[in-house]
């Protein structure tokens, strides 16, 4: 019995050893500077009720603001606009409206 148990000892410290251990990789952050963009789109679709859309921008300094809009099942529109950086985060503004057709 004393043989078994120093056996199975042995085979767990082996697989235990043997499993591959994690190795921090240290992270290379670019030297470059973020670029200015802009986008946005937008979807009506009054057949299926689907209306949605989004704009946002982003500047040389790494800023980002927009906002996006969604026609909910009750009839309100959700607006969220929002800005993001790395000094604030992602800071949004959330509000809701009557109007069905306002993007």
């Amino acid at each position: 019995m004393q043989y078994s148990t120093l056996l199975l000892l042995a085979i767990s410290l082996t697989t235990i050893l043997a499993a591959p251990q994690y190795v921090p990789q240290r992270i290379a952050y670019s030297n470059e500077q973020p670029s200015p963009y802009q986008y946005d789109y937008k979807v009506d679709n009054p057949s299926s009720n689907t209306y949605y859309g989004k704009s946002e921008t982003g500047d040389a300094a790494g800023r980002v603001s927009g906002s996006f809009y969604v026609l909910l099942p009750d009839g309100r529109l959700m607006t969220v606009d929002y800005y993001a950086d790395g000094e604030s985060g992602f800071v949004p503004k959330v509000t809701f409206s009557n109007q069905q057709r306002s993007g």
